[in-house]
């Protein structure tokens, strides 16, 4: 069974990756503000978010299509 807080985690990650990438909602002329302001980030502070970010979406990933359970079932 997939853990419904493993892809809750995902959410986050995921807004994180479309604002970097100006994707999705966050491309549209009305939110292109908020993908101007990540570019103004610190390297210091981008870097380790999108880095979390992409391990919380490959985990989930890889949780949602059975390559591990967690918990682990018995």
């Amino acid at each position: 069974m997939i853990n419904p807080w493993v892809i809750a985690a995902m959410i986050p990650a995921m807004v994180i990756v479309m604002i970097h990438f100006a994707i999705g909602p966050f491309g549209h002329p009305t939110r292109l503000h908020w993908h101007m302001r990540w570019k103004q980030w610190p390297a210091g502070i981008k870097t380790p978010l999108l880095l979390i970010a992409a391990i919380l979406l490959a985990a989930g990933a890889s949780h949602a299509v059975g390559l591990w359970m967690w918990p682990l079932s018995e």
